[in-house]
This record gives structure tokens, sequence and C-alpha cells, in this order.
């Protein structure tokens, strides 16, 4: 929030990334790269205003019990998957990531939010956590609508070199964080195409600035 005289930065933090070569920018994307995705919590931060209008919607309200037993509004309060303890243990085993996504907001969209082109293909999917395919199902959405907005089971996307994938789903599942080998990048137009689920989102469907 910006006023007169004032600035208040909400939920922000400040850090020295030391050393320079543990700094993942993009540099180093390239075609052949895997798509490694780790497990995501719940509902992290996307579309947290539809799962707000949904409870209106629902008789019992937040106090709705999910298929497997939990509350709406329990599920909905699960922490957020935090993930430095997986990219920390990634540089102690000598592993760079070439380029990082946070699966937020725009759901899969993200995956294509590096600035160059490149289509990302992805053939494996992660469990969908119970509240998310409630509220897709209650909400009417569409699978489209769906992995375009809420992070479907993948909370952060890694793209490393093919040798060192397996290696990373390893390290990252012996953080306690689930992971999975979910697809690579491929030279061609700016892209991500989900091939399970038959879905493909282009360029323009992506609206965040770089």
């Amino acid at each position: 929030m910006v006023t007169e005289g004032a600035i208040d930065l909400a939920a922000s933090c400040v850090g020295v990334v030391r050393p320079k070569a543990r700094l993942t920018l993009g540099d180093a994307l390239a075609a052949g790269d895997r798509i490694v995705l780790l497990a995501s919590s719940g509902l992290h931060a996307n579309g947290v205003s539809l799962t707000r209008k949904l409870a209106e919607r629902l008789p019992q309200g937040l106090a709705t019990r999910l298929p497997d037993g939990q509350l709406y509004g329990e599920a909905l309060l699960v922490p957020t998957a935090l993930y430095p303890p997986v990219t920390e243990a990634l540089f102690a085993a000598g592993i760079v990531p070439h380029y990082a996504a946070n699966v937020t907001g725009h759901g899969w969209r993200k995956l294509m939010r590096h600035p160059g082109a490149f289509t990302y293909r992805l053939h494996t999917l992660p469990p969908v956590p119970p509240v998310l395919r409630f509220v897709q199902a209650q909400a009417g959405l569409d699978d489209r609508e769906a992995y375009g907005t809420f992070n479907m089971g993948a909370g952060f996307a890694l793209y490393v070199p093919p040798e060192q994938a397996e290696a990373v789903v390893r390290i990252s599942r012996a953080q306690g964080v689930d992971a999975w080998i979910a697809g690579a990048v491929e030279a061609g137009p700016k892209r991500v195409v989900i091939e399970p689920l038959g879905l493909e989102y282009g360029a323009g469907d992506l609206h965040v600035r770089a």
C-alpha cells in the first residue's frame, strides 16, 4: 500500500544470495531440460476469492465436510508448502536449477513465465488435493479453468538438465516434499501442453509482469 509520505510493504522480505553461483535466473534454460514438479499442500494462494464465494453458496459454508472427512474451512487453512529446504538441499548436492517457477496465481499457466519462447510439455500429473478437487466440482470448473487457476497439486516447478532430474526428485522427497519428473522443455512457441488432459495454454493466456 502506498499513501502520501509512507509505503507499507506487507509480506515482503529482502535477502542476499551467496555465492552468486546459487542464483537461478533462467539464463541457462534450454530445450531438453526436464520439468520437476513439487507437491503442493493444498490451496496455497491460488483462487482464494473463488473459494470464499463458494463457501457463501454451500449450505454449511466453511463447515462443509469434504469427501475425505476434513472440514472445508480447515482444508483452506492448511499452511502453504515452503520449498527452501529443497532448494538448500539441491545446492548442497551441487545442483542449481536452470529455472524455477511458483505455481500460484495463474495455475499451470505459470509454467511458461520464463520470457523465452519454449514449449513446456507435461506428461505426468500429481495427485490433486481433495480440497481443490472439491472446489473444482462445486464451482463447475472444467479442467482448463481449474488448471489455469489452481495449483492442482503442484506448488513449485524446477527446470533441470535431464541427467539431474532423478536426483532432484530423490532429494526433494528426502526433504518431505513429493516430486515428479512431469515433463520437458522443447523448442517451439511459448505454450504449456498438458497431454493427459488434452489442454494447451498459449502465450496470450498468461498476463503477468515479467
